[in-house]
């Protein structure tokens, strides 16, 4: 940071080798600053898990209320390109604290400061906040501060929208009428932006939205104002392409701007097709139809991008389905496909492609996962006394925890029983304090005389003393507490054991309907099989898979850990087609690489039907007649 930071109360500097200790986090150095608080590199010592940890660097009421606010919604809200909050709290020391996982990426702020990204990789950040954004709408909530500053992209392309400290929600209101607007609004501000408003609509994140694609398309920041028009002049192809959009997106008159963020990029898209196929070799969008698009799963970038030398199989999986999506886009092939499709049976309806009015083509992968792991769990070590060994003897060795304790390596993924083991470094030797380390205590039976007088039995004379027979006359008897050699060892122990779950999850497809559902879990191929490390950010881009690894996270508890994890991915192709069929709407599916059609609705020739009903009733009852006639 070039600013000096003001310190925190108890905070090392960041040269101080000592790391701070907060709640179960050990501190590492600072990475990153923002308005509230300062971000640093952190690890959650149970889980030996990699997080940051911000704390909040302002204490006034209102940073405070902003800073719990973001927490309380980010932590409420689940998207694969919003920054989830896995924790947050007061610590007496630090103060409040927030927690999010460890993610590689940098602000776009910084990106933008060294140039125009590529095309590409520009529609794919505005199209992802995008989908954060209809995401955030559809929960009654506007983030009301999208700036580049606030979206943090990976370097495979995955961007997340952060920061809700400005948020709008109805279920958690603050009042934020004492800030300094001029301090806070920025180029990427709607005009109409006030924020003592409580009323805030999604029209101001669109205007956002817009701003920040504008600064991706031209490299320099949003004209501000009420913008009637573009400059053009001397900028990027792009930027001339997606003048209308752009415009439509930044209208001064917030009901003039689309409706939602991913109609708005559908446009955007659209308007840059030419300069799009450009970018890429596998697909030619401007042959597309017009409402045709490929929708990227967020898997698709962590998978081909970093982990492309891992992952041959699922790349080619990919490479078939994008050429599958080019195909059936290409303007009349699909019109051409369902007419085809219609005179492979005599009963299906025939010239479906010419009577159907297509509205939206969307091609795109369903992906599902399973996830094999293998647990290690040790309890908390207790301590024990017991009778020193022979073989024992005091060695100078460092203490160890019950989770740096070295164990047998695992066997596969196979649960194992385990054992009991001694904590290494945690035993200590000392005198018995029964016999003093002499070994022998006091007989018992005889109270240390060596004699004892039997009982006199009724009517014979009173017996003789006799030796005792439990210490043989000597009076003393082995110490059972140390085992008669005098010293005891206490040392800690504790129990382990292994065990191997499997957990299942898959993209969401609960809106389709349940045939297809059916049929994608059918037709579903392995497209990657590798062991991961369950807390490499890569496989945080994908909601539902990010999902399922939470889960078996938690799934260790306390006591556990994951050991080992193995990820297995299958993956189905689709084509959904939303169209007007006799004035009804209608879905249809082009599932697999075979192009099974499913429908919502029926696709009989009821002409056909109906002629071979009347054909089966005419023959019946000639039959009958003649039947009669005989």
């Amino acid at each position: 940071m070039s600013n000096p930071r003001p310190t925190i109360r108890g905070e090392r500097r960041a040269n101080d080798n000592n790391d701070l200790e907060l709640r179960e986090y050990r501190l590492h150095e600072p990475v990153g600053q923002d308005e509230l608080s300062i971000i640093y590199r952190a690890t959650h010592q149970t889980l030996n898990r990699p997080v940051y940890v911000a704390l909040l660097r302002r204490h006034d009421w209102i940073s405070n209320s902003r800073f719990q606010l973001a927490a309380r919604l980010a932590a409420s809200l689940s998207h694969p390109h919003l920054l989830p909050v896995i924790d947050a709290g007061h610590d007496d020391r630090y103060g409040d604290y927030m927690v999010t996982p460890y993610v590689e990426a940098r602000p776009l702020s910084d990106i933008l400061a060294e140039g125009v990204p590529d095309l590409a990789l520009a529609m794919r950040i505005i199209s992802q906040i995008a989908a954060a954004l209809d995401y955030l709408h559809g929960q009654q909530v506007v983030h009301r501060d999208v700036q580049p500053a606030n979206i943090l992209v990976t370097p495979q392309g995955n961007a997340y929208l952060t920061n809700l400290s400005l948020a709008a929600a109805p279920d958690t209101p603050l009042d934020l009428s004492t800030l300094s607007e001029a301090e806070y609004l920025t180029p990427y501000s709607a005009p109409e932006l006030h924020l003592a408003q409580t009323d805030a609509h999604p029209a101001l994140d669109i205007y956002s939205l817009g701003a920040v694609a504008y600064h991706l398309l031209s490299g320099e920041l949003p004209p501000t104002g009420l913008i009637v028009e573009l400059d053009l002049a001397g900028k990027p192809p792009a930027l001339t392409l997606a003048e209308r959009p752009l415009l439509r997106m930044l209208a001064p008159q917030p009901n003039l701007r689309y409706t939602t963020a991913g109609a708005a990029v559908n446009a955007l898209r659209l308007a840059l097709r030419t300069l799009l196929d450009q970018t890429t070799t596998d697909m030619e969008e401007s042959r597309w139809e017009t409402c045709a698009e490929w929708f990227e799963n967020p898997l698709e970038l962590a998978l081909s991008a970093e982990l492309s030398d891992l992952a041959e199989q699922f790349n080619d999986f990919l490479a078939e389905s994008r050429k599958r999506a080019d195909t059936l886009h290409r303007r009349d092939y699909l019109r051409k496909w369902l007419n085809r499709w219609s005179r492979q049976k005599p009963f299906r309806r025939q010239a479906l492609g010419q009577l159907i009015e297509f509205e939206t083509i969307a091609s795109y992968n369903i992906y599902f996962y399973e996830l094999k792991v293998l647990y290690e769990f040790r309890d908390a070590p207790k301590s024990r006394i017991r009778p020193m060994q022979p073989d024992d003897r005091p060695v100078a060795e460092p203490a160890l925890d019950v989770w740096t304790m070295p164990l047998p390596a695992p066997q596969d993924f196979a649960s194992e029983p385990g054992g009991e083991v001694v904590l290494r470094g945690s035993r200590r030797f000392f005198t018995c304090p029964d016999c003093q380390g002499s070994g022998q205590v006091q007989c018992p039976q005889c109270q240390g005389k060596g004699m004892v007088k039997p009982r006199a039995q009724r009517g014979e004379p009173d017996p003789v003393e006799q030796p005792c027979a439990q210490c043989r006359g000597y009076g003393k008897v082995r110490c059972a507490k140390c085992a008669g050699n005098g010293n005891l060892v206490e040392e800690k122990v504790f129990r382990w054991s292994r065990k191997a779950l499997v957990h299942e999850n898959n993209d969401d497809s609960e809106g389709l309907p349940n045939k297809v559902q059916g049929l994608l879990h059918q037709r579903a191929r392995k497209v990657y099989e590798a062991e991961i490390d369950l807390y490499d950010s890569h496989w945080r881009s994908a909601g539902p898979l990010s999902a399922l690894i939470e889960k078996a996270i938690r799934e260790a508890g306390d006591n556990g850990r994951p050991l080992r994890a193995l990820l297995q991915i299958k993956g189905a192709m689709v084509t959904q087609i939303n169209g007007i069929l006799d004035e009804r709407e209608c879905e249809l599916y082009v599932i697999g690489p075979d192009e099974t059609l499913v429908s919502t609705v029926p696709l009989l020739n009821l002409e056909r039907v109906a002629l071979v009903v009347v054909l089966a009733l005419f023959l019946i009852m000639a039959v009958v007649v003649a039947v009669g006639m005989l």
